[in-house]
């Protein structure tokens, strides 16, 4: 049976704020700038991707999506994501996780949870991805052409609605 850390906000808090202690105040990846998933014994500091990477080892991990003692199914994630679903599951409701008695339907209701959960990570890293690409790309078009390069442009005035 998994154990179900908690679903109270102050364990939660508590829970990173002791990882945050045990690598240190101010701490960050040396590769990315990640404070969030630092492995504790790195030297230097690499969170767990950067880590893995470092090792030669697979930067992704295979998740239960709907827990293990709800459903086999496992789909493979980024290691910064594996280890931020699992903390979302910590927050379902006592029994979800374990499903201690087998039931069908919380079986399902854990693969719903978690199945939301995983699309709405997919597309918050999405996001932050295509918004740091473009900030990348506007950096690259204001040293390459010009630093008002969308001047003249059907660019020139428009703006998100």
């Amino acid at each position: 049976m998994t154990q179900r850390r908690s679903n109270d906000p102050i364990r939660t808090g508590a829970r990173k704020a002791k990882a945050q202690r045990q690598v240190g105040q101010g701490a960050f990846c040396v590769d990315c700038g990640d404070a969030e998933t630092l492995v504790k014994r790195s030297r230097p500091k690499r969170c767990i991707t950067c880590y893995a990477a470092h090792k030669t080892k697979k930067t992704t991990e295979g998740h239960h999506i709907a827990g293990k003692a709800n459903s086999p199914i496992e789909i493979e994630v980024p290691t910064k994501d594996h280890r931020a679903l699992t903390e979302a599951q910590y927050e379902w409701p006592p029994g979800a996780l374990g499903n201690a008695d087998g039931s069908p339907l919380i079986a399902a209701a854990g693969f719903l949870d978690g199945t939301a959960e995983f699309i709405e990570q997919l597309i918050v890293r999405g996001l932050h991805y295509i918004a740091e690409f473009l900030r990348k790309l506007d950096a690259w078009l204001r040293d390459h052409c010009d630093q008002l390069w969308w001047k003249g442009t059907e660019f020139d005035g428009w703006q998100p609605i």
